[in-house]
């Protein structure tokens, strides 16, 4: 039977083989937004950020604060945390970020990379949403999420007619359905998509409305 669901637990112990050739260009567009948006000495937290591959060049190359992690899976974090046991900035905590937010409106920066597409539609609602819970007003959230163009959809085709696809659930996103999602929430500053990812990602930045 073919798989529904994404095994985050086998990603993160054997991250998928295209990982190491798209990250450094994600991680080196992150930093720059996330600069622009006051990210020196700022609070972030990376949802879904199990294991994360962007940790490194933030805090070397913008140096927050606090950088707080949140991720369903245990294996993930505990990767990650074992890569920073003596950084006091560096927290992780396990939860799902469809639950209720224990805390309110104390980042600066919230981000995540590929997290929002691998819900049905009101599930991504939701997981938008989440961004906004955890900001401060006037924050910056940073989504990115796949889009549909005609090479995502040729890229992913010969993946999955090769059984080298392993994201089941992801789904791709239109633009139309996140701008629906902020509606209320924030007002989109730029979005772009990420062409050299191959498996083409939309790029947004939003900033959450004043109280």
């Amino acid at each position: 039977m073919k798989p529904t669901h994404t095994d985050w637990n086998s990603y993160y112990a054997r991250p998928y083989k295209t990982a190491s050739l798209t990250r450094r260009y994600t991680a080196s567009v992150l930093v720059e937004q996330i600069r622009e948006h006051g990210g020196s000495g700022a609070n972030i937290l990376e949802l879904g950020g199990a294991n994360s591959c962007f940790i490194d060049k933030i805090l070397t190359e913008v140096g927050p604060a606090r950088y707080d992690v949140i991720d369903s899976s245990r294996l993930g974090l505990d990767l990650l945390k074992s890569r920073y046991p003596n950084d006091a900035r560096v927290t992780v905590q396990q939860d799902d970020v469809l639950a209720a937010s224990p805390v309110q409106g104390v980042y600066d920066v919230v981000f995540s990379v590929g997290l929002v597409e691998h819900f049905g539609p009101e599930g991504t609602a939701r997981a938008i949403q989440a961004h906004f819970n955890y900001l401060r007003a006037g924050g910056t959230a940073i989504i990115t999420f796949p889009t549909p163009t005609w090479l995502y959809r040729s890229v992913r085709a010969l993946a999955e007619a090769t059984n080298n696809w392993i994201f089941h659930d992801e789904r791709p996103l239109q633009l139309q359905e996140f701008q629906q999602a902020v509606k209320g929430l924030g007002q989109i500053e730029s979005s772009r998509i990420l062409w050299p990812l191959v498996l083409t990602q939309y790029f947004v930045v939003t900033r959450k409305g004043q109280a």
